[in-house]
């Protein structure tokens, strides 16, 4: 340990760091000022104090900034490591809980698959605190996990730096409308983009999975609204608002004014679970979802077509570091 102390009397500041950090990721001072909702000149400040403090320059004088100097460049490389471990502590102050397992999900999920499993953790697997988060934006789900906010994700995931995944089963996406109109569909995708389209969340990959199928049929799909879930996409489509793409579970204890348009070909995905590392609470969580008499009940409510499976731990290299260039 250093004998210098941290603070002295030109003391650095965290603003002081994610200012630069932020100036040498975007490219300028400009938009990094843009981004903090402040004036180039008092970003400008900020960096003029940093250096003063290192007593060295960051930048290049004569590159008005666009340029950072061979020490510049070594002290980004550890300022960014402190912003990163900033804001990983700063979430961890947000979600931390003594004995609280966190997971991370799909609204769908959250309300129809989650229940039984957490009643299963609560009462056989000895956990008392669990936290669920639900995710409309799967691009959120993937982030707050690999930030270490959850303990877990279950869904439709495919990509993420995790060390554990495990496919546990697969659910069905099916296409729904008012049952007054089930007889108006033959369910080809030319007839279904007559009809107008609701379409779930702005990131949802349940549309990017109805613009794949109609792709492959040839047409477009006109979404004419905007649900932000799936759990307001089916009450629109209760009222007669229009047609949308859901995944099967969600129709579980649903209206009986929904009803289901047969496609020529099922569409359907993978459900997994994603874990940085195999924790307890990882390790609990994986024995219930995998528990053979809750496997054949979820088969039975039609939930999901369960597989039996070993969960998979990959085991990821450290990529060495890039140094930044001129």
């Amino acid at each position: 340990m250093s004998d210098y102390p941290l603070l002295t009397a030109n003391t650095i500041t965290l603003r002081q760091f994610d200012y630069f950090v932020n100036s040498v990721q975007l490219g300028s001072l400009s938009a990094a000022a843009r981004r903090f909702g402040i004036t180039p000149s008092a970003m400008s400040q900020q960096i003029d104090a940093l250096e003063s403090s290192l007593g060295r320059k960051l930048f290049d004088p004569r590159s008005r900034r666009s340029r950072l100097t061979k020490f510049g460049r070594e002290f980004f490389a550890q300022a960014s490591d402190v912003v990163d471990s900033a804001r990983q502590a700063m979430a961890m102050g947000q979600t931390f809980g003594d004995g609280v397992m966190t997971v991370g999900t799909t609204p769908t999920i959250a309300q129809k698959l989650l229940p039984p499993l957490i009643y299963r953790m609560r009462h056989e697997r000895n956990i008392d605190s669990i936290e669920v988060r639900s995710f409309t934006d799967l691009r959120e789900l993937y982030a707050t996990l690999d930030e270490g906010a959850l303990d877990l994700a279950v869904g439709p995931l495919e990509q993420s730096t995790s060390k554990v995944v495990h496919c546990f089963g697969e659910e069905e996406l099916v296409v729904v409308c008012h049952h007054s109109h089930r007889n108006s569909f033959d369910g080809s995708w030319k007839q279904l983009v007559e009809a107008p389209w609701i379409r779930c969340g702005s990131n949802s990959d349940l549309t990017d999975a109805v613009s794949r199928e109609a792709g492959r049929a040839g047409v477009h799909i006109r979404f004419t609204v905007r649900a932000p879930d799936v759990t307001t996409a089916l009450s629109l489509v209760e009222h007669g608002v229009g047609i949308a793409l859901v995944p099967k579970m969600a129709l579980h204890g649903s209206s009986r004014h929904v009803s289901i348009i047969r496609l020529p070909r099922p569409i359907r995905r993978e459900l997994t679970v994603h874990a940085r590392d195999k924790s307890q609470h990882v390790e609990k969580f994986l024995e219930a979802i995998t528990d053979s008499d809750l496997v054949r009940k979820f088969g039975a409510a039609g939930l999901l077509e369960t597989r039996r499976t070993e969960p998979t731990v990959v085991r990821r290299e450290p990529v060495p570091a890039q140094p930044l260039s001129n």
